[in-house]
């Protein structure tokens, strides 16, 4: 018996009991379904937390002041977090050649005032290179200059939505904006980023002299800085440069090899390798989930088949006195219940290709259909059928054809 003819012999039988067949394989719509939706949510959250990371920069690192180091210490290991200057940035410089933008960065939270309107917001403070470490756009006016930040000058660059909300349709440059009762000129606006992902809109970040910032807001001369951010040249550079970094700072800071880091390290590639494991780990526990009901699902098509099986026992007989072999009839149900999921597969495929972009357009969520998904989606049904239709198929092909027509 070829495939065609098996084919047309499993389809006859899922039209002659439409009902019964569409309720068999409900749990494998759903299955299937369920598994291409959180696949593509899931695969879609990856996404946008990988375009968030990478929109910190571009091969982006970043150094903290402070360790992330937690558990169980001693007093006499203890250590005050490292205080990262202004020199480090002159030693990397000069022994790290994979570097291609740095920055000294100091952060302050500050109410910025123009007229009647104010902002409570963030400014970023570096030098004439951050704008080209954490790869930010000037949409109008300019960033300040290296000879800016050498004369203190009380300038400021200010977030789109920061700009807006002081000066609504008004054109910013050249306007005197007030922070503590001290007025600074706005130079520039940067452009806004649409897409973010979290509760802080990076469109308020604003940005000054790191020089001016200490003088005028921060009112200090002490050389430590909160962190240090960094540009690499080439992605492949990466490890190389963080293995670097950490070997001249813990010997810059005086470290013995059994203790631990007084500074943390973010390496924008591992970010976004930790990203996806986490991704991978919620991607795997909504798979189980969605497969319980493909389990159900498949012990609804087992059911069915076992009920085909008695109600066909007579046409079964009749096969075999005809001369149709046992491997025949094991091949024509294992055949018939691999049709009935694939059926129920195809429209559990669909399915779960249209929930997600239902579920896009009222959330905002990205969804990312991957062609493995269906693909994977496609052989589980196949898998389901074979497996969960053997064992009717086998107690079919093992039927006594004299006993099987011994009521006709």
């Amino acid at each position: 018996m070829n495939i065609k003819l098996l084919l047309k012999i499993s389809l006859n039988s899922l039209i002659k009991h439409k009902g019964r067949s569409f309720l068999t394989i409900l749990g494998i719509v759903v299955g299937i379904g369920a598994i291409i939706s959180t696949l593509a949510i899931g695969y879609g959250a990856e996404a946008k937390l990988r375009k968030r990371i990478l929109a910190m920069g571009n091969n982006f690192i970043f150094i903290n002041a402070s360790s992330a180091s937690e558990g169980k210490t001693t007093l006499t290991n203890r250590r005050p977090p490292g205080k990262l200057t202004e020199t480090d940035i002159q030693v990397f410089k000069n022994q790290c050649p994979q570097i291609k933008y740095i920055t000294p960065v100091m952060f302050t939270r500050q109410l910025i005032s123009y007229h009647a309107n104010n902002v409570l917001a963030e400014i970023k403070c570096g030098n004439q290179e951050y704008l080209d470490v954490v790869e930010r756009k000037i949409g109008k006016g300019k960033f300040f200059s290296q000879q800016t930040l050498l004369k203190n000058k009380k300038v400021i660059i200010l977030g789109s939505r920061t700009a807006q909300e002081l000066f609504g349709y008004q054109n910013p440059i050249g306007q005197p904006i007030s922070i503590n009762k001290i007025i600074f000129t706005v130079t520039g606006v940067l452009k806004k980023i649409k897409n973010y992902m979290g509760i802080s809109d990076p469109n308020l970040d604003n940005f000054m002299p790191i020089t001016t910032a200490k003088k005028y807001l921060l009112h200090t001369t002490d050389p430590a800085l909160h962190g240090i951010a960094i540009s690499a040249k080439n992605m492949q550079d990466m490890a190389t440069l963080v293995k670097k970094i950490k070997k001249i700072l813990r010997f810059r800071h005086r470290l013995e090899e059994n203790e631990p880091d007084d500074f943390t390290i973010y390496d924008q590639q591992a970010m976004v390798k930790a990203a996806k494991g986490s991704s991978g780990v919620l991607n795997l526990l909504l798979l189980i989930i969605a497969s319980i009901s493909l389990l159900v699902g498949g012990i609804g098509v087992m059911n069915i088949m076992l009920v085909s099986v008695s109600e066909r026992t007579k046409e079964i007989g009749l096969r075999m006195a005809l001369g149709a072999t046992t491997q025949i009839i094991l091949r024509q149900f294992i055949f018939e219940s691999i049709t009935l999921c694939i059926v129920g597969g195809i429209i559990g495929i669909v399915i779960g290709i249209i929930i997600p972009y239902i579920v896009s357009i009222f959330t905002g969520w990205i969804v990312v259909i991957k062609l493995s998904s269906i693909f994977i989606a496609f052989l589980i049904t196949t898998l389901v059928g074979l497996a969960f239709g053997f064992y009717p198929a086998k107690k079919a092909s093992d039927l006594n054809p004299v006993e099987a027509l011994q009521d006709i």
